[in-house]
């Protein structure tokens, strides 16, 4: 399935200027207001995690991130109400910054008939009625660029749509065939073509023209998680002979090529994220080379030179005999050893961080700059009110909810 074969219909809406109408914030949500008890040890001085962070012209009120999280409940790539509520409960309860669910710069790179997307202008006005909510309430907010690869045309999740809504013929990566399936329940990829790569290449410099557009704070570039970026970094799944693969310079160059079209197309003063996979944790079951620590931390040197400001290190997702042992911040290794070695570009930790306490204490050993949290705001979408508790912040609430820090 290409976006051109995707047809929209539009309905005519009476929109009233009322309806944009929003209470201004003076101090955004999250904001540090002091210490909830000052006699404590130490609570003369803010916490790290509620210092303000600055990249370019992108300031936080504080460094908690909510990390990109798939929801699976669009239509034709399209936001909606659910989005609006979703990704505003997170603004008003005063995360930094908040990063949408990966949205597809292509109507086929959909993980599933339900992903959303930004392969078309038609999906700007949801995003930016969605960043004009997060904006009034102080929070600032970014879109992740993305492209599924071989995890395309999977099956959703809550729903199981009809299969006239899949595009099996037409799921690619960087090398086709029934050996390159990510599982057997994956359709089998068919290798992208150079010319497949350059046009993916626009595809994901006009997302960032429509991010832009919409308002978006930033951008982030899905390079983790066994996409397409992904596949073709990785050895095991980027099999090719040509100049997109073999070698490590040849392996990435279809992704610096993204982030160069990307940085080209997005405002100078806005900055680029990255998130990568920082190994593919199959050292142990697969027989020759993967993607681990070392390729990573080469390719955020590349990355950092065509353009991105910040890296978001996760790990995992591009083969399914992964072995992973999970445990809270089993992943911060990976981010303390890119900021080590790649100075000047921010980097993100990521991966069962629980709470303020330990976010904290990874910004104190310095292991990374900013904190990003997905799952922890589903089950508590007002994780950054609990994680200021635990700090002993009293951070500030969104005027409408200031009421309940009263008793009375």
């Amino acid at each position: 399935m290409s976006s051109s074969q995707v047809s929209f219909t539009k309905e005519q809406a009476i929109v009233y200027p009322q309806e944009r109408f929003h209470i201004s914030q003076p101090v955004s949500p999250g904001s540090y207001l002091g210490p909830i008890d000052a006699s404590l040890p130490g609570a003369d001085k803010p916490p790290l995690l509620f210092q303000p962070f600055k990249v370019k012209d992108l300031t936080l009120a504080n460094r908690v991130i909510v990390a990109p999280m798939c929801m699976y409940s669009s239509q034709d790539g399209f936001m909606n109400a659910f989005h609006v509520a979703h990704l505003g409960s997170f603004a008003i309860h005063g995360a930094g910054l908040i990063l949408t669910e990966a949205s597809a710069v292509q109507a086929r790179g959909r993980i599933s008939p339900q992903d959303a997307g930004i392969w078309s202008d038609d999906h700007i006005h949801k995003l930016k009625e969605i960043s004009e909510m997060v904006h009034a309430q102080g929070s600032k907010i970014g879109v992740q660029l993305a492209h599924a690869g071989r995890k395309a045309s999977s099956q959703a999740p809550y729903s199981q749509p009809p299969s006239s809504e899949y595009w099996p013929d037409d799921v690619v990566s960087a090398s086709g065939g029934e050996a390159f399936k990510w599982s057997d329940l994956y359709v089998a990829p068919r290798e992208l073509s150079v010319e497949e790569i350059k046009e993916t290449v626009r595809a994901f410099g006009e997302a960032a023209v429509r991010a832009a557009k919409a308002g978006m704070d930033t951008v982030e570039i899905h390079g983790a998680h066994g996409y397409l970026l992904h596949n073709f970094l990785s050895p095991v799944s980027n099999h090719r002979t040509d100049e997109y693969g073999g070698s490590l310079e040849n392996r990435a160059r279809f992704l610096l090529e993204v982030i160069k079209e990307v940085r080209s197309q997005f405002p100078a003063e806005r900055p680029i994220f990255l998130r990568v996979s920082a190994t593919d944790w199959v050292e142990k079951v697969i027989d020759g080379p993967s993607w681990e620590i070392e390729q990573t931390v080469q390719v955020a040197k590349w990355a950092k030179e065509a353009g991105v400001d910040v890296i978001h290190v996760s790990s995992g997702g591009n083969v399914a005999q992964q072995q992973i042992t999970a445990f809270p911040g089993y992943q911060v290794p990976f981010a303390e050893r890119v900021k080590r070695e790649v100075p000047g570009l921010h980097v993100v930790a990521v991966g069962i961080l629980t709470g303020g306490k330990q976010a904290e204490q990874v910004l104190e050993h310095e292991q990374a700059d900013l904190i990003a949290v997905a799952r922890g705001f589903l089950r508590e979408p007002s994780f950054v009110s609990s994680a200021a508790r635990e700090l002993n912040v009293k951070a500030k609430l969104s005027q409408q909810y200031e009421r309940g820090r009263r008793d009375k």
